[in-house]
This record gives C-alpha cells, sequence and structure tokens, in this order.
C-alpha cells in the first residue's frame, strides 16, 4: 500500500514530467522505477506528475491542491517495481521490466518525443496512429518488411534529445 497525503502536491517548479496513468500504483510504479522522481502527485483526472523534489527535502514545497494525492517516493515500497526493484539505473533513466530483468533506457534528458518516427520499409503496429500516445519512455512496434537489405529495428522507445 502506498501512504498518501490527500488534497496535496508540490510546487510546480520541481515537476519534470506529466504522464496520465489509470491508477495511483501504477504512479509510483513508475516514479520508483526512475531515479530522478523524489515524489508524485496523482490528480482526480489520473494525472501522474512526477517532482525532483519532495517533502523530505523541504516540507514548504507541499502545498495544497483538491482532489490530488501526494506522495513521497520515500514512502512508496520498492517492490511495486517488479522487477526494477532496486534498480541501478542513472538519474536520467527510466528502468523498464524485461523478461529476464530490466533495461535502463535514458530518457530524461531534453525535448520530448513529438510522434512515433517514420521508419523506411516498416509501419507502427497499432490502430490509429494519430491517437497513440507517444511520450518520454513510450515504445512502439513496427511490422518490418522481409525486403532483403533493408535491416532496422522492430521496437523503439521514446527518449529524451540530449541538447
Amino acid at each position: 500500500s502506498v501512504s498518501k497525503t490527500p488534497n496535496s502536491t508540490v510546487h510546480v517548479g520541481y515537476l519534470y514530467q506529466t504522464l496520465v496513468l489509470g491508477t495511483l500504483t501504477e504512479c509510483s510504479s513508475h516514479c520508483v522505477r526512475g531515479a530522478k522522481c523524489k515524489a508524485l502527485a496523482y490528480t482526480s483526472t489520473k494525472q501522474c506528475k512526477l517532482f525532483t523534489k519532495s517533502f523530505d527535502d523541504d516540507p514548504t514545497l507541499v502545498i495544497p491542491e483538491t482532489g490530488t494525492y501526494y506522495v513521497s517516493r520515500s514512502s512508496i515500497p520498492t517492490g511495486i517495481a517488479g522487477k526494477c526493484s532496486g534498480h541501478t539505473c542513472g538519474e536520467n533513466d527510466l528502468c523498464i521490466e524485461k523478461d529476464t530483468g530490466y533495461q535502463c533506457v535514458p530518457v530524461y534528458g531534453g525535448e520530448r518525443c513529438s510522434g512515433p518516427p517514420s521508419v523506411a520499409n516498416a509501419v507502427v503496429n497499432f490502430a490509429d496512429p494519430d491517437s497513440f500516445p507517444w511520450g518520454t519512455g513510450d515504445t512502439v512496434h513496427f511490422n518490418c518488411s522481409t525486403t532483403p537489405g533493408t535491416p532496422g529495428p522492430q521496437v523503439m522507445t521514446c527518449m529524451d534529445i540530449v541538447s
């Protein structure tokens, strides 16, 4: 269980990512999988806001916000991250679970991805590309052609661009 404080959040100056996730547990798991996350706020509209500072750093950073739960990373059980529990990923990485463990993917370095990339001899494998959520840490699968001499990735993960 995640220890949460109702009707509060962290000062917006420390916000580094906003995601739409179905539950507070999913939001908490996402926070624990990234070393940069020190606290989160989960809103009634299912927005998961991740912050680089927490109540532990400065109690005055936590401010009122109706309908929002504040959670400090220190109160999240590490086991919530599954195979990423105890990961050793870097400050700008997100831990992604794999069949045989986990992988550290650099995602927090700069600008957000604007859309799935265009790949020669491949099509994105989902019904409506315009409705697909393509943001930092999201993964897209491609159906690649079998044309000889056109090797390429079948999976890509959106990563921030380091300027």
